[in-house]
């Protein structure tokens, strides 16, 4: 490897991650050239590169639950997306702010989750928490007090960490900073609290310190299903009843959503006046964004089987055995790692589906990329070589329906965030023109 073909590399890394941050930026789909990977057949028939047609596996299945959550005068305080594990027991809680733009800011017109169930209906919400997360859900149901006892109240009474102190507008039920135990009553009283001293999302930490209490009381599991019923894609759970009765029959684990307060002005420009209507005082300041890397990163991790496909590259499983150690010296933490090379990967417009995370693991020198087909593999050097450093480029063993490639993550890819940055080439700047720059000031990202 050649150091132009390494400064090539390094320079096409950052000009993506450059125009990522202009992406989420604007709004606007991004630029970045998509090679066609001719012929996929994602994992369907797949050959190896003699045309022999080897077996795919297939991904687990997993069963999705959506819950909103009411206060009394029909206002959609919070969501929350569940999970069960593959066996269709226990699994995880992951709340989602309704102040969340549904497509993550990145189209011209805004659509806050808790407007959106407002203004145009249940269904509506579904649709919109549908693609904010890119799942599917067996179930979806939005309830009030009486059914959040029901569902919550077999856990008991809940020991809560709350991260600052705050006054519920509608009660002036005030609760403090720290550790506290609430009844039911008292935690739908918090989920469903008005914030009176600014935008609704500023008290979300609030509602998600409840849905994590939720989450860690159900401890080793309490209750059971029946014996017999087993969760399949031909017959998910009936409703939320039964959905609950498998979530909470087993350790539950509770997954947080950053979220970013999307520019005022921007507001100002894309948010339909009926959801501003409804927002109320204070609308240009109440609309946020998920960051869409770390969604993936979460419910690709999850539900792999659940995830949905929209942008027109390949489908891809990424794997990392990639430790907080090896993340460190580049200043990140492991999530943070994987959630650019997830990024990046969107960027190229390639469907995460599944993420794979197993820090310790082997971690091979190079970049590997196993691929459905060898028709694929011109493909994958054209979309992938410049950005993960060296690839290792091969046919899989065994297929997985559903995906054309299995990127695994390599040290090589390390080096390469690690180098600092490289003047451009001679030819690159001979007409004395500088760089384009983007201002990110307000931007959702």
């Amino acid at each position: 490897m050649t150091a132009d073909r390494r400064t090539r590399r390094r320079n096409t890394w950052l000009a993506i991650v450059a125009g990522l941050v202009a992406l989420l930026a604007t709004g606007a789909l991004g630029a970045f050239a998509v090679v066609e990977m001719a012929d996929s057949r994602a994992g369907r028939d797949a050959s190896d590169d003699t045309g022999r047609v080897v077996e795919a596996q297939r991904l687990p299945w997993t069963a999705t639950a959506l819950i909103g959550v009411m206060d009394d005068n029909g206002r959609l305080a919070s969501s929350a997306v569940a999970v069960l594990d593959p066996e269709g027991r226990g699994g995880t809680l992951t709340p989602i702010s309704s102040s969340a733009d549904t497509a993550s800011g990145t189209n011209v017109v805004l659509r806050p989750l808790g407007a959106v169930f407002e203004v145009d209906g249940p269904e509506a919400w579904r649709a919109a928490a549908e693609q904010a997360t890119g799942l599917s859900f067996d179930v979806a149901e939005v309830i009030d007090e009486e059914r959040f006892i029901q569902l919550i109240g077999p856990l008991g009474d809940l020991p809560t960490l709350f991260p600052f102190a705050f006054t519920d507008a509608k009660t002036e039920e005030t609760f403090e900073a720290g550790a506290t135990v609430l009844t039911t009553s008292a935690a739908y009283r918090v989920i469903t609290s008005v914030n009176g001293d600014g935008p609704d999302w500023q008290i979300d930490p609030i509602r998600n310190a409840v849905w994590d209490a939720i989450a860690d009381r159900v401890g080793a599991g309490i209750g059971a299903l029946p014996d017999g019923v087993v969760f399949t894609r031909a017959a998910p759970p009936s409703g939320l009843d039964q959905f609950t009765d498998g979530l909470f029959s087993a350790p539950v684990a509770f997954r947080g959503l950053e979220t970013v307060q999307i520019d005022p002005d921007r507001v100002a420009d894309q948010l339909p006046v009926e959801y501003s209507n409804v927002i109320g005082l204070g609308w240009e300041e109440s609309v946020v964004t998920l960051r869409r890397g770390e969604v993936v990163l979460v419910f690709a991790s999850v539900a792999p089987s659940r995830m949905a496909a929209p942008l027109e590259g390949p489908t891809v499983r990424m794997v990392s055995g990639y430790t907080d150690d090896d993340a460190a010296p580049l200043g990140f933490n492991r999530s943070d790692l994987l959630i650019g090379a997830i990024d990046v990967l969107l960027f190229t417009k390639t469907n995460v589906l599944s993420v794979v995370d197993q820090p310790g693991a082997t971690v091979p020198e190079r970049t590997t990329v196993l691929v459905s087909d060898a028709a694929l593999i011109d493909g994958v050097w054209e979309l992938y070589g410049d950005v993960f450093g060296e690839l290792d480029v091969r046919v899989a063993p065994v297929a997985i329906s559903g995906i054309d490639a299995e990127i695994t993550l390599g040290r090589e890819y390390l080096r390469l965030l690690a180098e600092p940055d490289t003047p451009a080439d001679d030819d690159d700047s001979s007409n004395g023109a500088t760089p384009e720059t983007t201002d990110v000031a307000g931007s959702d990202s």
